[in-house]
């Protein structure tokens, strides 16, 4: 199988060989299916007809490797490829269902995780990209004629295309929405996380665009990223004559700094932006980097003293305070107290500093800063207070324009809001902001 199998299969075979067509064959039945990867060990069963020595028709194809079945799949292939409609199951992970091509889910599908969560609606390359029937044809993709040599987006290989979906209303536009994923997310996700604001927009005659960078680094220091915002502005105002003085940034976590960030370099003299935004929004972002660090440095100190009891949700978290730990010290040289400019330079906020750090650029910009603050599943889940939850610094820099005269700065608490795509619970995510309300509020900004 390719693509959407193997993706899965190379999370759990860390010796795969290089990407390549290749083949693997029943060694019972002599026929065999087209495949990317090929990992020490693997063998498949298929049970249905051989057409030119390929897997053809409906059947049932089992993927195994050393004696462990990993997916089982029931339904149509052609020429060796699962192609057509049929049911995948991967154990441990999830059930995908609906038409499949080249590998991958396409159109109408579902896929049910073992964690309770599901998916269900439109699929484009096995990427989830579900707008209503009416919006997704009017959603375009457009490819930047620049290459991803350092690794923004989904920490690819370099080289890789860099790109925008734009969903752009007829008539008169007034105003630009723009999202920014969060850490890994692909730009899919976050058009089907933001399904309802995204059409919503539309009918308020919002275009929205969604860029795809979701590893960057700060974009004082991340010539790369700004070069590629920089690119798909322009593209926007030129190509698509959306107004240059209407654009509205968003983002949640990573994409929500990035935001934050790009809004205060536009409004710093040190900087010359091509769009100076209007207003920013804040999706959970973690805003001041030396509280980031030690905050990551004190709970990874606390996940290894539990060692093997530790919990898997925690096991997640501990892999995230890794990371981040890892990141800064590439990306600023060491901790805050080796390098504290470095940390203020590239903080959205800084808590410690009289003037606020980077804050201090957007006194006289309308901002919105959401969080589901949810204590009791923080406690739970991942073992952190009130003083480990980006809530704190988000009502801090919230509290610091307020008191320099920010009229316009709102700190939203949207406790219990927090739910990922697939339906399952989680404070940090897109459905904390109500997309009614945010359109109502863009429109109040933009003038309607």
């Amino acid at each position: 199988m390719k693509k959407l199998l193997f993706s899965f299969l190379l999370l759990i075979s860390s010796d795969c060989i290089a990407q390549k067509v290749t083949y693997l064959m029943d060694s019972v039945t002599r026929c065999k299916i087209v495949t990317d990867e090929d990992a020490p060990g693997m063998s498949i069963r298929w049970s249905g007809a051989c057409k030119d020595g390929l897997a053809s028709g409906n059947g049932t194809l089992v993927w195994s490797q050393q004696g462990k079945v990993l997916a089982t799949y029931n339904g149509q292939m052609k020429a060796g490829n699962v192609e057509g409609n049929g049911k995948l199951l991967i154990p441990g992970y999830a059930t995908m269902q609906g038409n499949f091509l080249d590998g991958s889910l396409n159109g109408q599908g579902a896929m049910y995780f073992e964690n309770g969560g599901k998916t269900v609606g439109n699929f484009v390359n096995g990427q989830f990209l579900n707008l209503d029937a009416k919006y997704l044809p009017l959603l375009k993709k457009e490819i930047v004629a620049l290459k991803d040599s350092t690794r923004i987006y989904d920490a690819g290989n370099p080289g890789t295309e860099l790109f925008y979906y734009l969903l752009k209303p007829e008539g008169t536009v007034k105003a630009v929405l723009i999202l920014f994923p969060s850490t890994g997310e692909s730009v899919e996700n976050v058009i089907s996380c933001n399904r309802e604001l995204m059409q919503l927009s539309y009918n308020a005659h919002i275009a929205t665009a969604v860029v795809s960078a979701n590893y960057n680094n700060s974009l004082d220091s991340d010539a790369q990223a700004m070069r590629f915002f920089e690119t798909v502005f322009v593209a926007l105002v030129t190509k698509y004559k959306l107004p240059r003085d209407k654009f509205i940034l968003s983002g949640l976590s990573l994409g929500g700094e990035n935001a934050l960030h790009y809004t205060e370099l536009s409004r710093n003299n040190r900087y010359d932006t091509y769009v100076k935004p209007i207003a920013v929004i804040g999706v959970d972002p973690p805003v001041d980097m030396n509280n980031l660090y030690h905050n990551a440095k004190s709970m990874k100190e606390e996940y290894e003293r539990e060692g093997d009891s530790l919990a898997e949700s925690k096991k997640v978290a501990l892999a995230e305070d890794r990371f981040l730990i890892d990141e800064f010290h590439k990306l600023y040289g060491g901790s805050p107290e080796q390098f504290p400019q470095r940390y203020i330079d590239g903080s959205e906020f800084s808590r410690d500093q009289e003037d606020g750090g980077n804050a201090k650029f957007l006194i006289h910009v309308p901002v919105r800063l959401y969080c589901d603050p949810d204590i009791l599943w923080q406690l739970k889940y991942k073992g952190r207070d009130y003083y480990h939850m980006n809530a704190a610094d988000l009502s801090a820099m919230t509290s610091f324009l307020m008191k320099k005269g920010n009229k316009q700065v709102e700190f939203i608490p949207a406790l219990g809001k927090g739910f990922r795509v697939d339906g399952t619970r989680h404070p940090h995510s897109w459905s904390i902001v109500d997309p009614k309300d945010c359109v109502e509020w863009m429109l109040g900004i933009a003038g309607r």
